[in-house]
């Protein structure tokens, strides 16, 4: 029975196990975590990452891995308890033969071991690294001989596109970290100079912002390729590294790039992956929009494309514009993406950007698609170990503590649908408390039992929260159609040898997995929240506050741009302001931002925003129209946006514009009923995870 709570349990087994191992579990000694220090505080936070990786810290390799908490989200886990769950894990490596993948580390060594090869992976400037359809290496024939690659000579020249100079300027790193909205992380990222040779100069004297990497020759030497990678839509800079431990550049949180004002600047380079460009489109500056496993799904595993599945696929409907959720809080979900798609253990999808180019759909692509899979099935394990270990940075900023505690309290215990609260939305499951959707965190309510069965079950979120419920913009949801994930069942992605088992890794909300659980979205685990903005799934909310008091929200808004440097001309485009003394608001908790005022023809100076023709506001009709036709086509919402062209177009790109289609700012409604001095209390606790 050691081995079983100690071991690696999956599947089937785990569940049989639940109840033996939550009693085991709560007759464990204590292990110095969060929730054990001060068993009745208040105040205190793990920061996210995984309960394994801070478990294996300082303990030999030879120590087995205990079991990981998220396989404990199962059915039956939350009943009667404060803080409800309606996911579950599924476990996609009981087998790990019949998913040609790594199975879980069984020792904390082998976890290290994982952890730094996804390391190796994402590190980038690093030897081993990976970057878009390139892999690890981007001369193999399945990467297309590096074609979603580009040279540093390309690189150089960008500034010529930019217009307003006569010469490269002295601080076009600066300039190219600004425009395209990608800081730089303190470790070395190099790309040789115009005129340097790579091999000669350690990599180059330049510095990459994190969007873009240098790539290595198959012997460790230096390339001079530059690739694109996931940090570009899925990391960004809080702070200086000045304000506090762990600011500066976030891996994995806080995004603000325009990887789209990237591929036009590039595509009169000869950049090739700029043709990809009406596939990724979105409307705003530091939203993406990935649907483009959605196209991978036409793709089974086995066989060729049928015109059913054409037809699921074509007619799901374009996702829209989605704000990446945090990697620091991979390590307390079941699940993955903003509607929990697919289980969180199931990594090759998260890995997809990053798959040879011929490799990407799979098996029926041609003589490279296996190559595709294995390149998935090795790597994809790995970085998701690496990307789940992150930690969330702490708030630098004094904290109320008095305040901070009872925000706690009513954190974890106010019922929202009390009924003197006279709530109009239909209650959901739980306590009706914030913890009831997002998770206990304050030591005193995780070692209760009536809130979870075990501590480590510590900042968990499993509930996908009806759409009736949480109200926030519907289309991402609606976009996963049915057919849509009955295609994905049959895809590489979905896992389809455990299709039909107890431990069923394809789409996780279709009808036969679901059965009478509601459409809707994942609460999300709220570790590094004050780090997060902005807020909802589409990023549609600037901060805290308004998420909380929703009419307080304002349809059309824009984050502040950092001030331009000193003699810049005026095609000098900034990105938004990460200077925390500057533009961070403390109080509303989320960034500062200007109210965009919606005019029509002609258009108006700035900072009025003219909202006709492609931008439309004029009357609820052709909007409404449009959201028909973006719902119904897949693509149609990409290749319809206008071109990228003056410099208006460029500040533009940083409006959020909630009348649009996917970016509404509707939700979360059912705090309308807390007080001002309840939102403050509630906020001031916030800061503390």
């Amino acid at each position: 029975m050691q081995r079983a709570w100690w071991g690696v349990a999956s599947g089937a087994r785990m569940r049989a196990w639940v109840p033996a191992v939550l009693a085991l579990l709560a007759a464990a000694p204590a292990q110095g975590f969060v929730f054990d220090d001060d068993p009745d505080a208040l105040l205190g936070s793990s920061r996210g990452g995984t309960w394994q990786w801070d478990y294996c810290v300082g303990k030999p390799d030879a120590t087995p891995v205990p079991v990981d908490p998220r396989t404990l989200v199962q059915p039956g886990v939350s009943d009667g308890k404060a803080v409800h769950f309606n996911t579950r894990w599924a476990e996609c490596h009981v087998d790990p033969e019949l998913v040609q993948e790594h199975g879980h580390p069984e020792t904390c060594g082998g976890l290290r071991d994982q952890f730094e090869a996804g390391a190796r992976l994402m590190d980038t400037g690093g030897e081993g690294v990976a970057a878009l359809f390139a892999g690890d290496n981007y001369h193999d024939a399945e990467a297309a001989g590096g074609v979603s690659t580009f040279s540093a000579t390309q690189y150089n020249k960008l500034w010529q596109i930019w217009g307003g100079f006569f010469a490269r300027p002295g601080n076009f790193d600066q300039l190219v970290a600004q425009r395209y909205g990608s800081g730089f992380s303190q470790g070395r990222n190099p790309y040789p100079l115009p005129g340097e040779n790579p091999n000669a100069t350690d990599g180059g004297s330049g510095q990459l912002p994190e969007m873009f990497t240098q790539l290595r020759e198959p012997d460790g030497s230096w390339s001079g390729r530059i690739g694109v990678t996931c940090h570009g839509c899925h990391s960004g800079e809080v702070g200086t590294p000045a304000d506090g431990p762990g600011l500066g550049f976030q891996f994995g949180g806080s995004s603000a790039t325009d990887l789209n004002l990237f591929l036009r600047d590039m595509a009169p380079l000869g950049y090739m992956a700029s043709g990809a460009m009406p596939l990724n489109l979105t409307q705003a500056r530091g939203t993406n929009n990935a649907s483009a496993v959605n196209i991978a799904f036409l793709f089974p595993d086995e066989g060729y494309p049928t015109p059913e599945g054409f037809f699921h696929i074509a007619g799901s409907g374009s996702t829209g514009s989605m704000d990446s959720p945090n990697w620091w809080n991979m390590g307390h979900r079941p699940q993955k993406f903003v509607d929990g798609l697919f289980p969180m253990d199931s990594p090759r999808v998260d890995s997809v950007f990053y798959t040879p180019f011929f490799g990407l759909f799979g098996g029926t692509a041609g003589p490279w698609g296996e190559a595709g899979q294995d390149w998935m099935r090795e790597h994809g394990p790995e970085i998701n170990r690496w990307a789940e270990s992150l930690k969330a940075p702490a708030y630098p900023f004094p904290v109320d503590t008095a305040l901070a505690e009872q925000g706690a309290v009513l954190f974890h215990e106010l019922d929202l649908w009390a009924p003197e609260r006279d709530n109009s939305v239909r209650a959901p499951e739980g306590n009706g408390s914030c913890a009831g959707c997002h998770g206990a965190y304050a030591p005193r309510y995780v070692n209760d039992p009536d809130y979870l069965a075990t501590p480590l079950l510590e900042g968990m979120a499993g509930y996908i929260v009806p759409l009736e419920i949480i109200g926030t913009d519907e289309r991402r949801v609606l976009t996963n159609t049915e057919g849509m994930q009955q295609a994905g069942a049959d895809n590489f992605f979905g896992y389809p040898p455990t299709k039909g088992s107890e431990e069923d890794c394809g789409p996780q909300n279709q009808e036969r997995l679901r059965g009478d659980r509601e459409l809707g979205y994942l609460a999300q685990p709220l570790y590094g929240v004050w780090a997060s903005a902005p807020y909802f799934h589409n990023g549609s909310v600037p901060n805290i506050w308004e998420v909380l008091k929703p009419e307080d929200r304002y349809p059309i808004w824009r984050r502040k741009s950092a001030p331009k440097p000193a003699g810049s001309p005026y095609s000098v485009v900034m990105g938004f302001d990460t200077n925390l003394q500057r533009a961070y608001d403390t109080e509303k908790l989320g960034w500062d931002y200007d109210r965009i005022n919606c005019t029509f023809y002609p258009p108006m100076v700035q900072p009025e925003f003219n909202c006709s023709i492609w931008n439309i506001e004029q009357t609820p009709y052709p909007q409404q129209a449009l959201n028909s036709y973006y719902a119904s086509i897949t693509g149609a919402w990409n290749i319809s946006y206008p071109p990228i062209v003056t410099q208006s177009d460029m500040e533009n790109r940083k409006i959020m514009n909630t009348h649009l289609y996917s970016q509404g700012n509707a939700g979360h409604e059912f705090t309308s009923v807390l007080t001002d001095a309840e939102r403050r209390a509630i906020i001031e606790y916030l800061k503390t995870l």
